[in-house]
């Protein structure tokens, strides 16, 4: 094999390496929305109230927002996922928005994080975002 060959050789081995090693060196991106509080509370056998605020620490405004509540049985094994609106239906950056809301109380949820999608159902990022106990 000469030198010209082994190079190439080398190189097509070599190239599936680089984007790994690159992609170890990325930060990860910091969260568009984060939960300030939650409160999270049986009312009934049937209804959960859960109470909060969260803030918009991205760089874009969300219309539509809508948070995600997956609810987890003891042993963190998840129930249900149920989804609600914030009580503003447009939040700015930098801008807080509270929610109140009251959802179907799955049986056995001890645990509750949140998560959220804006008007279009893409994902955010959320920080902060729980375990919340449910109470």
């Amino acid at each position: 094999m000469n030198r010209r060959n082994f190079t190439i050789l080398l190189s097509a081995c070599a190239a599936p390496l680089v984007p790994r090693l690159a992609a170890q060196d990325k930060k990860p991106k910091p969260p568009e929305l984060k939960v300030l509080q939650a409160n999270v509370r049986r009312v009934d056998e049937r209804m959960i109230a859960v109470d909060g605020s969260v803030e918009n620490t991205g760089t874009k405004t969300y219309n539509k927002m809508m948070l995600v509540f997956e609810f987890f049985a003891p042993g963190h094994k998840s129930i249900t996922i149920q989804k609600g609106a914030t009580d503003i239906e447009t939040i700015p950056p930098g801008e807080v928005a509270e929610f109140h809301l009251q959802l179907r109380a799955p049986a056995r949820a001890v645990e509750v994080t949140i998560g959220a999608e804006d008007g279009n159902g893409r994902e955010l990022r959320v920080g902060e975002g729980g375990p919340f106990p449910v109470e």
